[in-house]
């Protein structure tokens, strides 16, 4: 079973009542990601990727992959030249990134399932520790799963 799993190295300085698409996409809630599924596991210990929009992002692959069953779809990191490739071929999935020579096979819904469960994490992690009250408007966009656009 494929696992997302994350390491948070900072949660925001700023205030989340007032936060920015920029600052969702930029600077909040900061850390590393890794790709795990049998014996390979594909790290990203780059300490700033921002894992909220990453989890948004991953939605977004996974809703444009179930398009079509051949299809392919890449995440490129703002701060850094590097990429992630998902390659779909009927209901099998191939991870490919760019900084590894590890690569991931899965099944589509292998997939799908780990990209909700990283997603939910994540959202379950801002609601329970940082947010207060009701999330503002920018923010529950990336919390939402349903928000996801096709």
């Amino acid at each position: 079973m494929l696992k997302i799993e994350y390491n948070i190295i900072v949660e925001f300085d700023g205030n989340i009542e007032n936060i920015s698409d920029e600052e969702i996409c930029y600077n909040f809630l900061l850390g590393n990601v890794s790709f795990s599924f049998a014996d390979v596991k594909i790290e990203m210990d780059w300490e700033w990727i921002p894992l909220l929009d990453f989890a948004y992002c991953m939605q977004i692959i996974v809703n444009d992959l179930k398009v079509n069953d051949n299809a392919k779809e890449y995440f490129e990191f703002t701060e850094n030249t590097e990429t992630i490739g998902f390659f779909r071929k009927s209901e099998q999935l191939k991870i490919v990134p760019s900084f590894s020579i590890l690569t991931i096979e899965v099944s589509m819904e292998d997939f799908e399932k780990a990209v909700c469960d990283f997603h939910f994490g994540i959202s379950e992690y801002i609601r329970r520790i940082l947010l207060n009250e009701k999330p503002p408007k920018v923010l529950q966009k990336y919390l939402s799963v349903g928000n996801v656009p096709n």
